[in-house]
């Protein structure tokens, strides 16, 4: 081989290369990355952490202590924490479905505003609980009110995993 088709077969091959990428990722380079536009106008992606810090800063925290169970265990029943975890599974796994869907154009900005108030409604409760949780002993009034409270949790997490 020579040295000129040596150099015309290499920026060939680089042309094809360039080609074939350019063709891959044409939405890449034609649309401005995480605004799509669904249909109900653009929208910028969202990142799972925003959302999760935006809507569920106590249900966060509520997941660690959770996560950290001998905090807990002294003020909650093995029952009562099954079901808290439960809850908070079932609400992170939909917490995951909202975000993607919104970025994924299957979730309207209408929904995703109810699915927000509705996880602002259930980081509200985590917040009860944490403050309740974090006294170091609870009355008996206050063991009834977290028993309460840790129903409604699980209540609200059930209906927005069936939504």
């Amino acid at each position: 081989m020579t040295k000129n088709v040596r150099r015309v077969s290499l920026v060939a091959i680089s042309a094809a290369v360039f080609i074939v990428l350019l063709l891959l990722g044409r939405d890449i380079f034609l649309r401005r990355p995480g605004s799509p536009d669904c249909g109900d106008g653009p929208r910028r992606t969202i990142d799972i952490r925003d959302f999760a810090t935006q809507y569920s800063v106590y249900s966060v925290e509520l997941e660690a202590s959770v996560a950290d169970k001998a905090k807990l265990s002294v003020k909650l029943s093995p029952a009562q924490l099954e079901q808290l975890s439960e809850a908070m599974q079932s609400a992170r796994e939909f917490r995951t479905y909202v975000v993607a869907g919104y970025n994924s154009c299957a979730v309207t900005k209408a929904q995703y505003s109810q699915y927000g108030a509705k996880f602002q409604a259930l980081d509200s409760l985590a917040h009860e609980i944490n403050e309740l949780t974090e006294k170091p002993s609870l009355g008996p009034e206050e063991t009834a009110k977290l028993a309460e409270l840790i129903g409604q949790y699980g209540d609200v997490a059930q209906r927005l995993g069936r939504e």
